[in-house]
């Protein structure tokens, strides 16, 4: 499994409640690449230990870093990071509302979530235990035996063999973003 999956080959294997046969054992990791992107994609968040540069707008006096959680923040607009008050994911930047300011900063969590990872780790094993008809690509089936008859339906975000987020799956990732707030302003 590469360093960037957000779950391993043993977590599907929990989710299955059994050991991965040769077959899946071959796939999983790949799986486990791309579930872990939509994943990432969908949060806006790395979840894994990193640095980034973003430019970003002071909106009274402070900004929100986008990445979280934030270890350490090395500089701002080149200017050492000790000259700033960082409260969580807010930086407070003596700068005019509307100024756009280069902030340096660390990331991550040292490990995956356990939400993170038992998501990622299930939508593979879904993937894996998915009807061969739809992992076809097939939407509908339809079977009539004497007077009786019966209809199955598949979902759309469940066709075909390729990985995909299902919209639990998309609400928990979007539970990860940073939500940030602008100016209120309230009338009288």
């Amino acid at each position: 499994m590469a360093d960037n999956a957000l779950a391993k080959s043993t977590d599907v294997s929990d989710a299955l409640g059994r050991d991965l046969t040769p077959s899946e054992a071959k796939q999983v990791p790949g799986h486990l690449l791309k579930v872990s992107e939509l994943f990432r994609l969908e949060a806006r968040q790395q979840f894994t230990r990193g640095r980034s540069t973003n430019r970003l707008r002071v909106n009274a006096g402070a900004l929100t870093l986008p990445q979280r959680p934030v270890q350490t923040v090395h500089t701002v607009d080149g200017e050492p990071a000790d000259r700033f008050t960082l409260i969580g994911q807010r930086l407070e930047v003596p700068v005019a509302t509307g100024t756009f300011v280069v902030v340096d900063y660390d990331h991550g969590y040292d490990e995956v979530p356990d939400l993170v990872r038992l998501t990622v780790a299930g939508v593979v094993a879904q993937l894996l235990e998915a009807d061969p008809r739809a992992r076809a690509g097939v939407s509908q089936r339809g079977e009539t035996r004497g007077p009786f008859s019966s209809q199955e339906t598949y979902a759309a975000w469940a066709q075909g063999a390729s990985p995909r987020l299902a919209p639990d799956d998309v609400r928990t990732a979007q539970s990860y973003r940073v939500k940030t707030y602008g100016s209120i302003v309230q009338g009288y």
